[in-house]
């Protein structure tokens, strides 16, 4: 997939060089920037909890370069038994490129050379489709606060595991109409598709 991107782009004249690599440290805080124009209040994670995670696990971190340019990052960290794809964003000048694709490819090939088996990841609403496209499962992620649990409520799902303060429900596909609806009716909860991967199947 990388090389037709790099293919099409060298035909169109619209590049002279294209690279994705791992971040050095003085591309950090461009990363950053790029999140944060890109990403606003959807951000999850800080600069400060990525900086840390940056200096442990630097190969998770990986940009794509345009002209020398960082136009767009990816970053993840190891979680128990799989890897976290942490935030992703491409400068929103180069959207539409394929970039994201090519930055979520390369870091499924690092997982691998890493010997990690999974990859997961929590999608913002309109990155569903992005994540389908790229042949990764979802998982529901309900998130409440421990004296809002109901556990009755959640009888009729299919629940994977359950704690205090959260249950993750296995379903077939994700639906952005029905995340609406059960956000309108338990109000206290959060919910978010989780998409996950077996990085050994492609």
């Amino acid at each position: 997939m990388e090389k037709k991107v790099f293919s099409d782009f060298e035909k169109m004249e619209l590049l002279s060089k294209l690279e994705l690599k791992q971040l050095e440290e003085k591309d950090f805080q461009k990363a950053m920037e790029i999140l944060d124009n890109e990403l606003g209040k959807e951000r999850v994670r800080n600069s400060s909890f990525l900086f840390d995670k940056f200096k442990k696990f630097p190969g998770f971190f990986i940009g794509i370069f345009l002209d020398k340019e960082l136009v767009g990052v990816v970053c993840g960290f190891p979680r128990e038994d799989y890897l976290l794809i942490s935030e992703i964003a491409v400068d929103s000048r180069f959207s539409r490129r394929g970039f994201g694709r090519m930055l979520v490819e390369r870091f499924g090939k690092v997982a691998r050379l890493n010997n990690y088996k999974e990859i997961n990841v929590g999608a913002r609403d309109n990155s569903v489709d992005f994540y389908v496209s790229l042949g990764y499962k979802p998982f529901l992620l309900v998130q409440f606060k421990e004296k809002d649990y109901i556990p009755k409520d959640f009888k009729n799902l299919n629940i994977i595991k359950s704690d205090k303060k959260s249950v993750e429900i296995k379903i077939e596909k994700a639906d952005i109409k029905i995340l609406k609806e059960l956000r309108k009716k338990y109000p206290k909860a959060s919910f978010q598709y989780i998409f996950t991967k077996n990085v050994n199947t492609g």
